[in-house]
C-alpha cells in the first residue's frame, strides 16, 4: 500500500509557501511599536549569529534566532554621519548630501523616517551615543525627544570621534523617556558609540576579554553593547510589549582591525567597513536567515511597510518584506553603493566609489579592482582584468548610482554649531578640507592605495592637536606634506597648529599658495580672514570676505565675520543687514540669529530681539548666550530682577562664560550687592587670570572699604600689567590716582593723573 502522507506533506508545502508570498499575507502590524538600535563601528563577522566565534553577544544572538538575519547587509559610507543619513532618509549619500562627518548636516528638504512616523501619530525619540551624531547636524528631523547630551566646556577637547557617552547612559535616558507616555505607539532610535575607538570596555567585561587576542578589547565593547540591547528587550518583556514592537538591529559600518593596512575605518570600502549586521523581529515573522543582499537604505521603506504607511518621499531603498516572505524574484539583484568621500574631500586624491553584488564588488579608482566574493571574501586577489564582462555590467550599475544620486544632490546646509564649537571643531580639521577647490577625474588623482601611510599620520598628528600638542603636530604634517604638498587636509592642521604656537606668517604662508594655485579656495580666503581678523587688520580681513562672496555670494561664512566687525566697531546698524543676510541663507544657523538679537538690543529694536531670543531658547533652551543676550535687554527694559536671573541661568548652563559672570558682577554692584560682586570677580581672575576687567573691576569696589587700599594699588596694578586697551590703562590709572590721593603720594598721584588722561584722550580720539 502507498502511503499518501509525503504527497499530501508535499502538496501542503507548496501550498504553504504559495500562500506566504501573497501580499494580503505579509507580517504587517499597523501601529506596532518600532524599536531601531544602532551599533557603531560593528562588523557583521563580529557577531556571534554571524558565526564569529569569539563573540558574547547572546541577546542580539536570541533576536537573530526569534527573527529575520539578513547576512550581507551593505551601508553606503565607513562614517558615522552619512551612514546614519542614509538610514534616516533611505537615500545614498550623494542624493541627501551628507557624505562626511562634521561637515554638512542633513537639509530641511530631506524627509526623514521620523517624520513619516511622527505625521502618523508616533512618539519619536532618538537618544545618540556621540557628539558626531549631535542633533545640530540635522538628525533631529522629525524626533519630538533629541536626547543628544553633551557637555562641551571650554577646556574640554573636543573631537568628533571622542565625544561620546556609554551605552548604558543611552538606555537609561531612552527607558525614561519610553516609561513616560504609553497613550501612542513610539518610534524610539538608540544609538551605541562603544565599540568605536578607543576601545574600552567597562567591567566584568574588560577582565573577561583581557588576554583573548589582539581585537580583545574591540569585542569585549561590543559584548558590552550587547548587554544593553538585552536590557531593551527585558524591559519590553517586563511591559508586555515584545509581541507589539518591531526590533531592529543593525550598525552605521565596520572597522578595519589591521586588514587591509587600515586600523580603523573611514578609509578604504573593502567589506569589513561596509557589510553590517542586520536583524529583524517583529509579530508574524518566522525566524530566517536571508542569504541575498540587503542595504542600509532598505529600512527606511522596509519599516514604513512593516507598519503599513505609505511611501510619500522617494527614496533609493527598497522594502525588504519581498525578501522577508521569500517572494522577491530569485533572478533581481539589489545592488549596493558605498563610498569612500575624505580621500578626495579632505585630502585630494581619488575618492572611491564600489557597487557589490552577492557574487562581486567593483570598486572604482584610479587602479580599479574587482572582487570575487563566493572565492575572495577577504577581497585579496583582483579579478580585473580576468571578468571583463562582470566589469563592465558593475560599472554601469555604478555610474547610474551615481548620476542619479546628482540629479537629486540637494544644496549643502551647514551645520547648526554655536562659535565656541565652529572653532573647537576647525581647529581640528572638520567642517571641509578644500572639497570645493579640487578639480578633474578622479582618473587623474593619486591612488588612495598609494596613501594610507599619509592618511595616518594626518589622523595622528590631529589626535596631537585635541591634546593640544600643537608643535609635535606641526612637526608630524611638515614630514605629510614634504611628502604630498597637495594634500588640504594637512595644510588645514598645520594652518591651526601655526596659529597656536605663534607662527601667524608660516600659516598665512599657506594659505597663500593655496590662493596662489586657487584664488576661489572658499575655505582658504575665510582662514585668511579669520587670520586677518585676530591680528586688527579689518581692512584686509573685510577685503577677502568680499572675495570669497564673489565666489560665492551664498558664502554664509563670510556674511558673518563681516557682520562681526561691525559689531566690534559697535555699528549695529551695519551690521544688521549683513546678519539677515546669513539667516536667509542658512535660516537654521541660531549663532547668526542670536547674534542679530545682541545686534538688536544694542540699538533698541526689543520686540524683535525678544521673538528671536524666545525662538531661540524654545529650541534650544541651553543654547550659548542666549540667556546672556535676554539680560542684556531686561536691563535695557530696566528689569534688573529679570536680567540678574537671566545671567545666573546663563552661568549655570555655561559657568566658564566670562561676559555673562562679568556682567552679573558688574550689575551686583550696580544693585547694592557688593559682597556678591566681589565674589563673582573673585572667580573670575581664578578662571581668567590675564584678563584685566576682573582685577580693575575688583579695585574699584574694594576702594572704600576701611584697609583696602593696599590690596586696591596691586589690583590696579594687575590689571594695567594685563592690558594694552586705552580704556582699560585710562581706568587702571585712575584708580591709582585715587588711592596715591587718600594717602597723600603726591608724586605719584601726578604721574598717574597724567596718565589717565593720556589714555583716556587715546579713547576720545
Amino acid at each position: 500500500m502507498i502511503s499518501l502522507r509525503p504527497l499530501l506533506a508535499a502538496v501542503l508545502l507548496v501550498l504553504a509557501s504559495s500562500c506566504s508570498q501573497k501580499p494580503a499575507d505579509l507580517p504587517k502590524a499597523r501601529g506596532a511599536n518600532v524599536l531601531l538600535v544602532t551599533l557603531d563601528t560593528t562588523r557583521a563577522d563580529h557577531i556571534g549569529a554571524y558565526g564569529y566565534p569569539g563573540a558574547r553577544t547572546p541577546n542580539i544572538d536570541a533576536l537573530a534566532r526569534e527573527g529575520v538575519l539578513f547576512e550581507h547587509c551593505i551601508t553606503p559610507s565607513a562614517y558615522t554621519l552619512p551612514s546614519h543619513a542614509s538610514i534616516m532618509t533611505g537615500l545614498y549619500p550623494p542624493a541627501h548630501g551628507v557624505r562626511l562627518n562634521g561637515d554638512a548636516a542633513l537639509g530641511d528638504s530631506q524627509t526623514t523616517l521620523a517624520e513619516r512616523l511622527s505625521a502618523d501619530g508616533y512618539r519619536t525619540g532618538a537618544f545618540v551615543g556621540a557628539f558626531v551624531l549631535d542633533g545640530r547636524w540635522g538628525l533631529r528631523q522629525g524626533f519630538d525627544h533629541y536626547d543628544d547630551h553633551f557637555q562641551l566646556g571650554p577646556d574640554q577637547r573636543l573631537d568628533l570621534a571622542r565625544v561620546q557617552r556609554p551605552a548604558n547612559q543611552v538606555v537609561d535616558a531612552a527607558l525614561q523617556w519610553l516609561d513616560e507616555d504609553r497613550s501612542k505607539p513610539f518610534f524610539a532610535w538608540l544609538h551605541f558609540y562603544d565599540p568605536h575607538t578607543p576601545y574600552e570596555p567597562p567591567e566584568p567585561f574588560k577582565s573577561q576579554f583581557a588576554g583573548r587576542g589582539p581585537n580583545a578589547m574591540y569585542d569585549g565593547e561590543i559584548a558590552f553593547a550587547d548587554s544593553q540591547v538585552g536590557r531593551l528587550l527585558a524591559w519590553l518583556r517586563e511591559k508586555g510589549l515584545a509581541e507589539n514592537t518591531i526590533v531592529i538591529v543593525t550598525s552605521d559600518h565596520g572597522e578595519g582591525l589591521g586588514s587591509h593596512g587600515e586600523s580603523e575605518h573611514g578609509y578604504y570600502i573593502y567589506d569589513y567597513a561596509v557589510r553590517v549586521p542586520l536583524i529583524i523581529r517583529g509579530a508574524g515573522m518566522a525566524p530566517a536567515r536571508v542569504t541575498r543582499q540587503v542595504r542600509t537604505i532598505d529600512l527606511f521603506p522596509t519599516i514604513l511597510d512593516l507598519v503599513s504607511i505609505g511611501e510619500s518621499a522617494k527614496v533609493e531603498g527598497e522594502s525588504l518584506l519581498p525578501l522577508i516572505t521569500g517572494s522577491e524574484p530569485k533572478e533581481r539583484t539589489r545592488y549596493a553603493y558605498s563610498e569612500s568621500m575624505a580621500t578626495r574631500l579632505q585630502y585630494g586624491w581619488s575618492a572611491l566609489y564600489s557597487v557589490r553584488t552577492n557574487a562581486h564588488k567593483y570598486i572604482a579608482a584610479p587602479r580599479s579592482e574587482l572582487y570575487d566574493l563566493r572565492d575572495d571574501p577577504g577581497e585579496t586577489r583582483n579579478r580585473l582584468d580576468d571578468e571583463r564582462r562582470v566589469v563592465l555590467q558593475l560599472r554601469r550599475e555604478l555610474t547610474s548610482i551615481r548620476e542619479e544620486g546628482e540629479k537629486r544632490a540637494p544644496k549643502a546646509q551647514e551645520a547648526n554649531l554655536d562659535d565656541e564649537t565652529l572653532r573647537k571643531l576647525a581647529s581640528l580639521g572638520y567642517l571641509g578640507g578644500g572639497s570645493s577647490t579640487l578639480r578633474g577625474e578622479d582618473k587623474d588623482l593619486a591612488d588612495p592605495k598609494d596613501k594610507l601611510h599619509l592618511f595616518d599620520s594626518v589622523g595622528y598628528a590631529a589626535n596631537l592637536i585635541s591634546k593640544d600638542d600643537y608643535k609635535q603636530a606641526a612637526e608630524v604634517l611638515e614630514i605629510v606634506l614634504g611628502d604630498d604638498p597637495h594634500v588640504p587636509q594637512a595644510q588645514l592642521l598645520l594652518v591651526s597648529a601655526y596659529r597656536k604656537i605663534g607662527r601667524t606668517a608660516d600659516a598665512r604662508a599657506i594659505l597663500d599658495r593655496q590662493l596662489k594655485e586657487d584664488a576661489s579656495n572658499p575655505r582658504a580666503l575665510i582662514a585668511m580672514a579669520e587670520i586677518l581678523a585676530g591680528e586688527g587688520k579689518t581692512e584686509d580681513m573685510l577685503a577677502i570676505c568680499r572675495q570669497a562672496l564673489a565666489v560665492d555670494e551664498n558664502n554664509a561664512r563670510a556674511w558673518e565675520l563681516m557682520a562681526e566687525i561691525h559689531m566690534a566697531r559697535n555699528d549695529h546698524r551695519g551690521a544688521q543687514p549683513l546678519l539677515r543676510r546669513v539667516v536667509e541663507i542658512q535660516p537654521k544657523l541660531t549663532r547668526s540669529r542670536n547674534n542679530l538679537a545682541a545686534s538688536l538690543i544694542a540699538t533698541g529694536d526689543l520686540p524683535e530681539a525678544e521673538r528671536l531670543l524666545q525662538e531661540i531658547l524654545g529650541q534650544y533652551p541651553k543654547f550659548p548666550n542666549a540667556h546672556f543676550h535676554l539680560a542684556l535687554m531686561r536691563e535695557r527694559q530696566g528689569r534688573l530682577r529679570d536680567a540678574r536671573a537671566a545671567y545666573e541661568t546663563e552661568l549655570k548652563n555655561h559657568p566658564q562664560s566670562f561676559v555673562a559672570r562679568f556682567n552679573l558682577g558688574d550689575l551686583l554692584l550696580r544693585t547694592g550687592d557688593a559682597r556678591g560682586a566681589e565674589e563673582q570677580m573673585r572667580m573670575l581672575i581664578q578662571q581668567d587670570p590675564g584678563n584685566a576687567r576682573p582685577y580693575l573691576m575688583l579695585a574699584r569696589l574694594l576702594m572704600d572699604r576701611p584697609g583696602r587700599l593696599p590690596e586696591v594699588e596691586q589690583l590696579a596694578q594687575a590689571g594695567l600689567s594685563r592690558t594694552e586697551d586705552a580704556d582699560l590703562k585710562a581706568l587702571g590709572y585712575f584708580l591709582l590716582a585715587d588711592v596715591y590721593s587718600r594717602e597723600g603720594r603726591r608724586n605719584e598721584l601726578q604721574d598717574a593723573l597724567r596718565k589717565g588722561e593720556h589714555y583716556r584722550a587715546l579713547v576720545r580720539s
